[in-house]
């Protein structure tokens, strides 16, 4: 139940947002992460920062000047930064004369703040993108001054999450950031088959997302029942209680919670009592603050449910007919109730979401469609290797709209669910900002694990020019490991065997532990040993995974890939006991050579078991039903090669 202990947790949450990405992401990763100017890493990387020499402790009585600005998140992410730094914060709405002062805020909410930045920044906010921010640190007043100066609210908050990376030991450096984000929609869409995420884990995404500065959560996963199957009937008891929950997290973290319904299996477009079912279930959750709302008709039969449809809009040679029906319903949606309602225009994705070409549903679809909807598309497949401008260019065309945003099936893997793809967001071009309002990441049914490529969109939506796919992976890696090397090496080690996305052109398998068993196999041939303990030594290290792991920073992810760092340490058991045997061999000792064989093939039996939930379209819950992989085939090849070698040996 969700009642006074969840608000006291919730209090806590706020607490914990303030302090831990501090110790965890800034002082840490900064320390580890340096900018090209010799300053502490920000991630997304800003529009522009310089360094300007000097710096501005935060030790002792520090002044927080909020004016009028009173955004709770804002202000505890300051005192965090503050606290980390050792010092005492004192919130005030007028400058002290004593002291390193904080300036926070907006034009219309703090003007002090306002004209902080134009001393210390040269300018203020005023004039930037939406989210946009100013921050700046020096001499103010002939007082140490930091001054953090956004056009709206979410702008201020996300200067505080720059200011938490900015943290030194005790103090900021010297700096002018001028920042504002060049895609205005930034986040993922919880959009997979399987098992959905929990409750406390879509708590914990708001707050990763708002510290990477993501602005956009949509809650749409398939085997929940009342989005797709039952999506007519209403919610009710812990399932209301922890909806609520979640919007009022994701508005503490700056985070526009969309709700996506999908009525596609069995709606009929023309019925007023599915148009009034679609706004009473609008409505319920517009009550306690959702203004922004999604219809999807994605994987969906292109077929009509009721005698209505099939009268209104008679089937013809291609696929128009049902093109008009489901724009005649969003677009009774859009102007009967989202207009009306003064709420955010709504969002859609066509039943033929895939490919920049154009088809006669396409044309039609968009033709119809009110052009104020946004559309979502997923680049040239279901899952796009990599995505172009060109591609873009000739989608909106196909599309006929102006309004078109990304639907990015990665790192999704319920088409893969015994698989974790860790690797970088790679191959979507630099420019893709020009010509798209945003982008949504579909990612995992593991959603700690989905962490490292959402890092990723956050730094590539914010500023895809700067973005670097190894630069942002590496940062991801340690904020989420921590400082401990042994920890994050364990990390490193486990990402490696997990890099095989099966939609990349070309293949990476496990490419650390493939190089090591590559030399391997050469030294082998040519009597070299180094191979031989490069390979034990990676080995030793994977079969430490399941116990390193727990000790990370986001202690949650070791939890999340238990399934697969336990079957991890069983191959490589087995490998070291496939090394032992062909050691045995080498030195004709038959006898033990059979008993390391045994012992492998023991092991190997081990990572054959169900260990991996799942669940099915009914929504019920398949406990241990999937086999976790991992390795990219390099176990199974070394297995087969080594077998091979084994089967030799006895024969003569």
């Amino acid at each position: 139940m969700f009642s006074s202990h969840r608000i006291t947790c919730l209090r806590a949450f706020l607490l914990a947002f303030a302090l831990g990405p501090v110790n965890a992401a800034s002082i840490d990763h900064s320390d580890l992460v340096i900018h090209d100017d010799g300053g502490p890493a920000v991630w997304p990387t800003p529009q522009e920062i310089t360094f300007t020499g000097g710096k501005v402790s935060l030790t002792g009585n520090v002044t927080i000047v909020t004016d009028n600005f009173k955004d709770s998140a804002t202000i505890s992410t300051v005192k965090g930064v503050v606290a980390a730094a050792g010092g005492d914060a004192v919130l005030a709405s007028k400058p002290s004369s004593k002291g390193t002062q904080i300036f926070i805020g907006t034009e219309a909410e703090a003007g002090v703040a306002v004209a902080a930045a134009k001393a210390l920044a040269g300018n203020s906010a005023n004039g930037l993108d939406a989210d946009g921010y100013v921050l700046a640190s020096g001499k103010y007043e002939q007082q140490p001054s930091i001054v953090i100066n956004g056009v709206d609210t979410r702008g201020t908050f996300y200067a505080a999450q720059t200011l938490r990376q900015l943290l030194a030991d005790d103090h900021i450096p010297g700096v002018k950031v001028r920042d504002w984000p060049l895609m205005s929609i930034r986040g993922s869409i919880e959009g997979f088959y399987g098992v959905p995420w929990s409750h406390e884990a879509r708590l914990d995404q708001f707050e990763f997302h708002g510290k990477h500065k993501m602005n956009t959560y949509v809650y749409t996963p398939k085997y929940d029942p009342l989005l797709r199957a039952k999506w007519r009937t209403l919610y009710s008891g812990d399932e209301l209680t922890q909806l609520k929950e979640l919007v009022q997290t994701a508005n503490i973290n700056h985070v526009d919670f969309t709700y996506a319904l999908s009525p596609g299996l069995d709606v009929c477009y023309s019925s007023d009592e599915d148009f009034n079912a679609t706004v009473t279930k609008f409505n319920q959750l517009r009550d306690f603050g959702i203004s922004s709302f999604y219809i999807p008709l994605d994987d969906i039969a292109l077929e009509f449910h009721c005698d209505a449809d099939k009268k209104k809009w008679p089937e013809t040679e291609n696929d128009e007919w049902v093109a008009d029906a489901q724009a005649f319903y969003l677009n009774r949606v859009q102007t009967q109730y989202i207009e009306p309602n003064d709420l955010e225009d709504l969002e859609t994705v066509p039943t033929d979401y895939a490919g920049s070409a154009p088809t006669p549903y396409k044309k039609e679809f968009g033709t119809k469609l009110n052009k104020k909807i946004r559309v979502q598309w997923t680049g040239e497949g279901i899952f796009s290797d990599n995505i172009t401008v060109e591609s873009i260019v000739r989608a909106h065309s196909s599309y006929v709209t102006d309004n078109l945003f990304l639907w990015d099936n990665f790192p999704v893997n319920d088409n893969n669910r015994d698989r974790l793809f860790l690797n970088p967001l790679t191959k979507r071009a630099a420019e893709l900002y020009k010509r798209l309002v945003g982008f949504t990441s579909n990612p995992m049914n593991q959603p700690y694990a989905s962490m490292i490529a959402l890092a990723n969109y956050g730094d590539y939506t914010w500023n895809a020019p700067s973005y670097n796919a190894t630069k942002s992976m590496n940062a991801s890696l340690w904020e989420l490991s921590g400082s401990d090397t042994t920890v994050h090496n364990s990390l490193i080690t486990f990402t490696d065997l997990n890099q095989n996305w099966p939609y990349q052109s070309p293949e990476v398998n496990a490419p650390k532990l493939t190089k090591d068993i590559t030399a391997f196999w050469a030294g082998r041939r040519t009597g070299s040993s180094d191979g031989t303990e490069a390979l034990k030594d990676r080995l030793s290290l994977i079969i430490s995974i399941p116990d390193v792991l727990p000790k990370m920073a986001t202690k949650a992810f070791a939890t999340d890939v238990a399934p697969w760092t336990t079957v991890a340490k069983q191959w490589a058991t087995a490998c070291k006991h496939l090394i032992a045997m062909l050691e045995a061999i080498d030195d004709k000792d038959h006898c033990t050579a059979d008993a390391e064989f045994k012992s492998a093939k023991k092991w190997v039996e081990k990572t054959k078991a169900k260990t991996v939930d799942d669940r099915n379209a009914d929504g019920e819950d398949l406990p241990k039903s999937i086999v976790p992989t991992t390795g990219d085939g390099a176990f199974d090849k070394f297995l087969t090669d080594a077998t091979a070698i084994y089967n030799a040996s006895r024969c003569r």
